[in-house]
């Protein structure tokens, strides 16, 4: 190298490492009181150490954690770290912890620096400094949860509520109110746990993917309720803040290697358009994944593929990223089968994505023939200024919002031509060619793609991607983890092909070799990555008396300890009471959800500071609402209701009938705690309930259409029964229904008098139902409104109360006089007089009483 010549870049991969690492020590700080470890580690050192890494202002180093930084790398290193081969660790390390007094001439160091700064849109203060420089505060500090402020003009957000510095958990994932806690103590332990985990991968020589894909994930683990600052912005997690560094330090490294534009200047340059934001989007997924024939083995079925279509998108993503020579910190989000990454403006940037395209569209006809597309699609190039405050009003990152918006509009254009990268040709305007084999015909679940493989479970034949699928469900529920494998892997341990020549192994670990590695567990995690595994119920007694009474045959039943069938599942709403032994009905219950104003919260829900830090903060929190709170509510309280899948914003569960409305308004209340109980933020849903053969692509159309009345009838609501309740009047119908069960199995209210309770509620419907109508005022003529005219069905049904109180008086005189009194305050509830409103469904009340003790 030429004595003037600047240092060389790092590589994409190194930049991003180091900016994961640049501000670990903000942990290690906090979990010190004082800066004995420092004097310790250095020793005669540290003054000259000082000098090198911080900046020096009004006769002070500033910065400090800046040198806790260099510690915590320096103790790895003492303590046998292994860098990846492909790297330089000492120089992404030096790199790193220079992030706040760059070398004048070290385009590599300006790069970090500049990436800290617009990943945060500047959001960073002198009084962060200040309070350092006092080191008392800043160990107490919580991160402040980002939730409850959330505020789209739904109504006033609550007051400040705080994460504790905790390990990422279901039961930390819930905010707290103030309260005194051990903050420091908090910061020990998890510094503790953080060595731990770093030298738990960093010792066993991995490859540099298979090293930042664990550094991701224990950063996601341990640093998700550390805040980056303890002052100005104290509800960004240092997660958050350090992915958000890594990304924008890769893509400009990639942007300035491209284009040999190395000084310093050409870095500090922040007009010049640099970065790119691209989106891959999984399109199709409801009606592929429910595309069954119905001849058995559903459950199976639908888990696996569920779990194959999360993880074509993660290969995809390792497709994407090896072809541009990115790291997976380049990914910002990544959630219910939509990912968002920041590319550099490469100059061939738009042939490579078309070559990925083409790729990713072969691969999709050739395994889904057309029933599941992968979308990428790109935004144009944007500067470094969009990243930064604009207005007079310091809106932080007020262009990043306008660019995610321009993105949006390139996928919504990139959906109107689906597979459009495929070479293989269509016939006719979109007919996917797709020869069957005479002698194997369709597939035996899907039963529309050719069957070209048999599957040794069951010698059954099928297609490519419903034979991995039902492989891997027989697995998936007793795994540990599983991997993802270079196309060498043989297809009996790795069977499942994706995208890009990866497949995918049900086992937590393959060494070096894999690609990625998940666990489903943390504990002794390693180098493995923790994904929570989606809820599912196991089999714990085929011999159940109950699957007799369904009349399930013992051939239809799966083993102790396998997954449970549909039919299965229906049997465990019926129950064992000691008068009539087993009663009730073997129904299905189908319970959709989602996020009410998903768009609006995203938009305008974080105020005025859209930082890509907290942009992808509310992506994650809300994501691992459903990946991992729903799974520990369900195992925990419903543990027979199965996931069909859950993540990003909405679920689709499948429970027995009968406590599929309870796990609803249970969801409904655990989800307002998760936001603090702030009203912008709800959950909508849709419950239909059906029989375990009724085809499941039908079930879910009519809870899809449930969901849609909850949303077209205000939101934060339920439908159900072709009705909408708010969430109090589900409670109360719920409580209604229990006093009536009860008054049923005592033998105090027969079910033939409950029929004909049910009778008079739907009249009482009708009739209040005509009175609201002719009552309500009318501000133009009827044929202009579209006000339908009252029927008079509806007006025959007025006269329900008198008739129903000479109904109600007879069974009153004919009851026992023990029980009188008891009976007539539930039917007062039940069915009280026109003029009393009443919060509870009785109509709904009655009907799941009747269903109990059928």
């Amino acid at each position: 190298m030429a004595a003037d010549a600047p240092p060389p870049l790092l590589s994409p991969m190194e930049a991003a490492l180091a900016g994961l690492l640049h501000d670990i020590g903000k942990l290690a700080q906090r979990a010190h009181a004082d800066e004995r470890a420092l004097r310790e580690a250095y020793g005669g050192d540290l003054a000259g150490t000082e000098a090198a890494i911080l900046p020096l202002r009004d006769g002070r180093y500033t910065h400090r954690h800046a040198l806790w930084s260099d510690f915590a790398i320096r103790e790895a290193e003492r303590q046998r770290l292994r860098w990846p081969v492909e790297v330089n660790g000492a120089r992404l390390a030096a790199v790193a912890v220079r992030h706040h007094d760059p070398r004048h001439d070290d385009p590599a160091d300006w790069i970090l620096a500049e990436a800290d700064r617009l990943a945060s849109g500047l959001e960073r203060k002198e009084k962060d400094e200040a309070e350092e420089a006092q080191g008392v505060r800043l160990r107490e500090r919580e991160q402040r949860a980002l939730l409850p402020a959330i505020a789209i003009g739904r109504g006033a957000a609550p007051g400040a509520m705080w994460h504790p510095a905790e390990e990422a958990s279901p039961e930390a994932l819930l905010p707290r109110p103030p309260a005194p806690r051990d903050q420091p103590r908090c910061y020990g332990r998890l510094w503790a746990d953080w060595q731990a985990g770093f030298l738990g991968f960093g010792q066993h020589g991995l490859s540099a993917h298979r090293f930042e894909r664990a550094l991701l994930g224990l950063s996601e683990r341990l640093l998700w309720a550390v805040p980056s600052s303890t002052v100005d912005q104290p509800d960004v997690p240092l997660h958050e803040h350090a992915r958000a560094v890594a990304a924008i330090a890769a893509a400009l490294t990639a942007w300035h290697a491209a284009r040999g534009a190395t000084e310093v200047a050409a870095v500090k340059d922040r007009r010049t358009p640099k970065f790119r934001l691209a989106a891959l989007d999984l399109s199709g997924i409801q009606a592929a994944l429910f595309r069954l024939d119905g001849r058995g083995g559903a459950s199976r079925i639908l888990r696996a593929r569920s779990f194959l279509m999360g993880q074509t998108v993660e290969a995809a993503l390792h497709l994407l990223l090896g072809r541009l020579g990115l790291p997976f910190s380049s990914v910002l989000l990544n959630a219910g089968g939509k990912a968002e990454l920041l590319l550099p403006d490469l100059p061939d940037l738009d042939t490579r994505l078309e070559a990925v395209r083409a790729a990713l569209d072969g691969w999709m006809v050739a395994h889904w023939q057309g029933d599941l597309a992968l979308i990428l699609a790109a935004g144009p190039p944007f500067a470094a200024e969009q990243f930064l405050p604009r207005g007079q009003d310091g809106a932080v990152a007020e262009g990043y919002r306008q660019e995610r918006a321009k993105l949006a509009a390139a996928l919504d254009a990139a959906k109107l031509r689906p597979l459009a990268g495929w070479s293989g040709g269509f016939l006719g305007t979109g007919v996917i060619p797709a020869p069957f084999d005479a002698a194997h015909g369709a597939c035996a679940s899907c039963g529309v793609r050719p069957a070209v493989a048999q599957t040794p479970l069951d010698g059954a034949w099928r297609c490519r991607v419903c034979d991995a699928a039902y492989r891997l469900g027989q697995r998936l529920p007793k795994a540990e983890g599983f991997a993802l494998l270079e196309a060498t892997a043989e297809a009996a341990e790795a069977p499942a092909a994706l995208p890009g020549g990866l497949r995918l192994a049900p086992w937590p670990e393959r060494g070096a070799a894999a690609r990625a590695s998940h666990a489903f567990t943390r504990a002794e995690a390693g180098s493995a990555v923790f994904r929570a595994p989606a809820y599912v119920p196991l089999v714990a007694d085929p011999a159940d008396r109950r699957y007799d009474h369904a009349g399930i045959p013992a051939e239809d039943r799966n083993a102790t300890g396998d997954l449970m069938t549909f039919a299965q599942i229906g049997a465990e709403a019926l129950e064992t009471v000691e008068r009539d032994g087993i009663v009730g009905r073997d129904l299905l219950g189908i319970l959709k959800a989602d996020v009410d104003f998903l768009g609006r919260v995203f938009a305008d829900g974080l105020g005025r500071d859209r930082s890509p830090a907290r942009v992808a903060q509310l992506s994650r929190l809300l994501d691992g609402y459903f990946t991992e709170r729903l799974p520990w509510l369900l195992s925990r309280d419903f543990p027979a209701t199965y996931t069909v899948y859950a993540g990003g914003d909405d679920l689709l569960l499948i429970a027995p009938w009968r406590f599929a409305l309870p796990l609803a308004l249970r969801l409904r209340e655990d989800f307002v705690a998760f936001a603090g109980g702030n009203p912008n933020l709800t959950l909508s849903a849709g419950v239909a309930f059906v029989h375990p053969k009724h085809p499941l692509a039908l079930a879910v159309k009519e809870a899809e259409e449930a969901l849609e009345a909850a949303k077209t009838g205000g939101r934060d609501r339920l439908g159900v029964f072709g009705r909408v309740l708010r969430w109090e009047s589900l409670h109360a119908t719920l409580d209604l229904a229990e006093a009536l069960n009860r008054a049923v199995r005592e033998e105090h209210l027969p079910p033939t008098f409950l029929h004909r309770m049910r009778w008079f509620a739907a009249r009482r419907r009708l009739a209040e139902s005509a009175e609201t109508e002719a009552t309500r005022p009318e501000t133009e003529p009827r044929a202009r409104t579209g006000r339908a005219p009252i029927r008079e069905d509806a007006v025959r049904a007025a006269d329900w109360n008198p008739k129903w109180r000479y109904q109600e008086a007879r069974f009153l005189d004919r009851a026992p006089s023990e029980a009188r009194e008891g009976l007539r305050a539930l039917l007062l509830r039940a069915l009280p007089p026109p003029c009393q409103a009443t919060e509870a469904d009785a109509e709904i009340a009655m009907t799941i009483a009747l269903w109990r003790n059928r």
